[in-house]
């Protein structure tokens, strides 16, 4: 199986998380809803689940987003936090981990296939690429939080008001000085990152301040080879 992990890094914060590939505008009362976010996590405290009022492991640190919208009902929208730092062990003495269970995309939950690759074009011509293909999860452009405030302070109650709101620690959080770059942790054969072909632990694909998001990392493979994950 091609595997990719990778971690986004930046001058302050961190985390990491696994991808699995298949291979052969201003803001007045809306804003478009996209996949993936980036925030800093702003809980100080865990307030749910077995380990309630223990200090948040992920509090402080760069933390990917996948945005859960739900046309027919908005008020359910909400994210997930995609290999954030947690918790595992005695509620009383637990040990950190640097990721958690929901460390994936396709997350592992919906049980969904590996992402496809498909034809790429221009610089990407005559290769296998990621990108949008009407896939949940295909779309890998990285947006900011903050690209959801204008819309949500307009209209609390739309469909991104409830989103950013859901969860009152990943909102309004700030990220000035970030330098981000995605680095590639390990990577199975065949498989690249970005036009230079980053297929190296150690490598990093630059993304840069949150002025310069979004920003769509490219996986790719060549264009012959065989089918399969």
């Amino acid at each position: 199986m091609r595997k990719i992990s990778t971690a986004l890094v930046s001058t302050f914060a961190s985390f990491a998380f696994g991808l699995l590939l298949f291979s052969v505008a201003t803001v007045t009362a809306r804003a478009a809803e996209h996949n993936y976010y980036l925030t800093v996590d702003g809980r100080p405290t865990l307030t749910s689940g077995t380990y309630t009022g223990q200090a948040n492991p992920n509090s402080g640190r760069l933390t990917l987003l996948y945005a859960h919208w739900n046309d027919a009902t908005p008020s359910s929208n909400h994210f997930h936090g995609i290999g954030v730092y947690s918790l595992t062990g005695a509620a009383d003495a637990p040990t950190v981990l640097d990721t958690n269970g929901n460390n994936r995309l396709p997350e592992t939950y919906t049980a969904q296939a590996p992402l496809t690759l498909q034809a790429g074009s221009g610089a990407y011509a005559g290769k296998l690429v990621s990108g949008e293909n009407g896939e949940h999860y295909s779309d890998l452009s990285l947006f900011s939080i903050h690209d959801l405030a204008a819309a949500a302070t307009l209209n609390p109650t739309s469909p991104e008001g409830y989103m950013y709101n859901s969860n009152a620690g990943y909102k309004n959080t700030p990220m000035g000085g970030l330098n981000l770059a995605l680095e590639i942790v390990s990577i199975s054969p065949g498989l690249n990152v970005g036009q230079a072909g980053l297929n190296q632990p150690g490598d990093r694909l630059a993304i840069g301040g949150e002025a310069s998001w979004p920003f769509e990392p490219v996986f790719w493979t060549a264009d012959n080879a065989a089918p399969g994950a």
